[in-house]
């Protein structure tokens, strides 16, 4: 059986399955087990194994109690008022604590700015990536917060704060600080590709392009660009790891991959 839970384990790692659905998996698999020790549990107090029975017992009554408690929480998103180990259990495995104020890492703001534009002469625009702009863009992010560049300490909250701003929204809190830049951003015409990428970095040198535009307000880029010069006025950079409200006042860390808000200035074209 545990051969079998193993193996179930190691072949989940091998897809992108976020944090909730692994646990449902979990939970459903670990039901079927609870039938097999009761089973078992039935075929040995029938033999009057009454030492062995009595100890199956115990263990049905322990799977079964975090059984209930897992799929109260994952398929019904409640907590159990029986659920009373919880908060015991997460210092035991290791639940990530709230960092103290001076233990937090990535104090550096970074305030880049690709010139001063007047709002009248931006726009939103709307911004793809695929497979390998999206691993671009992690990988650019995670070497910006490892030298310090970007702050991702969930914008001082605590986890309370954590828990509230969730109920208020209905959205997980994001790690990364909201509204911070890349030191260096770009708008490159890829003209083998017909693409007006989006490129950022430390510097100019080490740039990667981390997605393209595929709209400019309510047009799309192609029309943009041949009607109007595009300049990037302004790239946040949102999403990556957040958290969740979990059990008794506690939260539980979610995986993610970034994301950027866009801001393109423009004029016309000189014909």
């Amino acid at each position: 059986m545990f051969s079998f839970l193993d193996m179930v384990n190691h072949s989940l790692s091998y897809f992108n399955i976020n944090t909730k659905l692994k646990n449902r998996v979990y939970t459903i698999i670990a039901l079927l087990g609870d039938f097999y020790l009761i089973y078992v549990t039935a075929r040995l107090l029938i033999n009057k194994v009454w030492l062995r029975g009595f100890l199956y017992c115990l263990a049905v009554v322990a799977v079964s109690y975090f059984v209930y408690l897992n799929a109260i929480y994952y398929f019904l998103g409640y907590t159990s008022r029986l659920d009373f180990l919880s908060p015991y259990l997460g210092k035991v495995v290791g639940v990530e604590a709230e960092p103290e104020k001076g233990e937090r890492r990535n104090k550096v703001v970074n305030t880049a700015s690709n010139g001063i534009y007047h709002n009248e002469e931006t726009i939103p625009a709307e911004i793809s990536s695929d497979h390998i702009e999206q691993h671009n863009l992690n990988r650019v992010v995670g070497e910006l917060l490892d030298q310090g560049l970007l702050t991702a300490d969930f914008n001082g909250m605590s986890n309370d704060d954590i828990i509230a701003q969730y109920e208020e929204t209905g959205k997980p809190v994001d790690e990364l600080n909201a509204g911070q830049q890349p030191p260096y951003f770009e708008l490159v015409h890829d003209r083998s590709k017909s693409l007006m990428e989006v490129c950022i970095g430390v510097n100019q040198m080490d740039r990667r392009a981390v997605g393209h535009i595929t709209k400019v307000g309510l047009t799309d880029i192609h029309t943009a660009h041949n009607r109007y010069q595009l300049y990037l006025a302004n790239v946040t950079i949102t999403g990556g790891p957040n958290k969740i409200p979990g059990r008794q006042g506690s939260t539980i860390m979610m995986d993610g991959d970034y994301h950027l808000v866009v801001q393109v200035a423009y004029r016309n074209r000189q014909r």
